[in-house]
């Protein structure tokens, strides 16, 4: 016989007389030894609990019991928490959707976001249809009254060089 059917029937027998097939492998197998002497001690265990007397309640104990229960009511639940949980995920929700409307209604360029490259090749592509005149020289000869503008002369020092 297999451990776990010899196993069964001792839960079956324990009031009555074993068979002899039940006691011959309980002889050669330790597992099952071992098995039944655990089974012996949890039920005499039991037993001596059922002998012992229940307590007598205390006094009080019917009022202490009242406002325990009551205290427990009052406790957050579960519900409360996925409440909170389910608020918190809204209003991210609605955060991250007025970020991302407020990144498309703003304009491409501004004081928010930078240069944008188009706006950095319309001046140059302005720059190169007109005339190049590094030194200034048509300015001055088209107005007479303007003098060109001296550059001052550099501080004197007390260092040799």
């Amino acid at each position: 016989m297999l451990c776990d059917d010899i196993r069964e029937r001792l839960d079956s027998v324990w009031e009555g007389h074993q068979p002899a097939e039940v006691s011959e492998h309980l002889a050669a197998c330790a597992a099952c030894s071992r098995y039944l002497r655990d089974l012996r001690l949890v039920r005499s265990g039991f037993d001596l609990w059922r002998r012992e007397a229940v307590p007598e309640p205390s006094l009080g104990f019917a009022e202490r019991l009242v406002r325990q229960l009551g205290e427990v009511t009052r406790a957050p639940s579960v519900a409360d928490f996925f409440e909170r949980v389910g608020r918190r995920v809204v209003y991210a929700t609605l955060a991250l959707t007025l970020l991302v409307l407020l990144g498309l209604a703003l304009p491409s360029t501004g004081p928010v976001r930078g240069l944008g490259t188009a706006d950095l090749q319309l001046p140059s592509q302005e720059a190169s249809l007109a005339y190049s005149d590094p030194m200034g020289e048509t300015a001055a000869l088209e107005s007479p009254e303007v003098a060109p503008v001296q550059a001052p002369a550099p501080a004197a020092t007390d260092e040799v060089k």
